[in-house]
């Protein structure tokens, strides 16, 4: 069934909306964006109104470059790194630039519903890599990477979200994350590791990533502010090698526009140099985990026997399965009517079918008491249809 569409993503007025993946209105920092606009009225910064560098806003490398080698010990340099037009913005620049139509590409089963939108759009060939609580099953791997030499047809790059991933808010283990990069060497195709969520954990640490684990071989690592910040000011960030960030920098839409988002760049990045974003994350990390104990706890109270879930260790998701005899389309109708709403399963699928038992919840965006509304009623309508 389609979603509803409505001016904010489908949201219709009075309805609990469990599919919003974004922030809620009252975690956006308006006020801190609107205190560095007030601050231009005296001396704006003449590069945010103009044509930027292809690779982006200068300060905002800088920014980025001195946090994400902080982080980790990424021993990265501004050649490794661009702002790109958001996350998702970044994964059609690599699809655009790095495939064409027929090329192979690995996802996992279940995956980010837009990237797959994205690839079936450049016609490429979607092979599905199951998942379990650690990430990509092994097994599987192996045996799809075998039936692809035999054909042969080399996988162009994985696609994954390594934490807390969209739909199903695992965290794919350090262990895991090692066997895909020796995969990825032996077999010759790349890793676009689509890291988006890592900002928000709750708690432990947090696996090496991909990129750190590989020492920057063949692994395209994304970031994003739409999650931390603010998905409208559509900006995020590419980590690669020196060549590949030159290639990219030198693609034909960067080049016309001066990179991505000159003027929210700019924003984005005195925002961040005052500390205000290190501070806004801190904050929000506390607010999103109280708002997942608060649907865990709503789940345990209102899901009959045969409904199981996952526990997300930070991010904005949880991924439920439904009871054999429960089908997602049939639960999706009767929620509608409630003006009740979720993200349908089969979409993040690349074989829909797969999804048929499955949906994903958000706990991003809705207050405490919607929260609690909604899933009281999406556990009632199960019980429902479970007889």
């Amino acid at each position: 069934m389609t979603r509803p569409q409505s001016a904010q993503q489908g949201i219709i007025p009075g309805s609990i909306p469990l599919f919003a993946g974004h922030p809620a209105p009252d975690l956006l920092p308006a006020h801190g964006i609107g205190a560095v606009l007030a601050g231009w009225d005296e001396r704006p910064p003449l590069r945010a109104f103009n044509y930027g560098d292809e690779q982006g806003d200068p300060l905002l490398l800088d920014f980025l470059l001195a946090r994400l080698n902080g982080i980790e010990t990424l021993g990265i340099k501004r050649d490794n790194l661009m702002i790109v037009p958001g996350s998702t913005g970044g994964v059609a620049m690599i699809t655009r630039l790095l495939t064409q139509a027929g090329d192979t590409v690995l996802v996992d089963a279940p995956s980010y519903r837009d990237a797959l939108h994205i690839f079936r759009d450049q016609g490429l060939r979607l092979r599905a890599i199951p998942i379990d609580a650690e990430g990509p099953k092994l097994d599987a791997l192996e045996a799809e990477l075998e039936r692809l030499a035999a054909e042969p047809a080399r996988p162009r790059f994985y696609y994954v979200v390594p934490n807390f991933q969209n739909p199903s808010g695992i965290t794919i283990s350090e262990d895991r994350r090692r066997a895909v990069i020796e995969r990825s060497k032996a077999h010759g195709f790349i890793i676009v590791e689509d890291d988006v969520y890592s900002d928000l954990r709750f708690a432990g640490k947090a696996p090496p990533s991909f990129y750190a684990l590989a020492g920057g071989e063949n692994v395209l690592r994304l970031g994003s502010f739409s999650k931390t910040l603010a998905p409208g000011l559509r900006l995020g960030w590419l980590v690669g090698s020196a060549r590949q960030i030159a290639d990219f920098g030198a693609s034909g839409i960067l080049r016309m526009g001066g990179g991505a988002n000159p003027f929210c760049a700019a924003v984005v990045a005195e925002y961040c140099r005052s500390g205000a974003w290190s501070a806004h994350v801190d904050w929000l990390r506390g607010q999103y985990q109280a708002r997942r104990d608060l649907a865990l706890a709503a789940l345990e109270n209102a899901m009959p026997d045969g409904v199981s879930w996952t526990h997300p260790q930070g991010g904005y998701f949880i991924w439920l399965r439904l009871p054999d005899m429960v089908d997602v389309d049939t639960l999706e109708r009767r929620a509608q009517a409630e003006q009740v709403y979720f993200a349908n399963g089969r979409g993040f699928f690349a074989e829909p079918a797969m999804g048929a038992q499955h949906l994903r919840l958000s706990y991003s965006y809705l207050s405490h008491d919607k929260l609690r509304q909604g899933i009281g009623s999406l556990g009632r309508l199960i019980a429902g249809l479970s007889g």
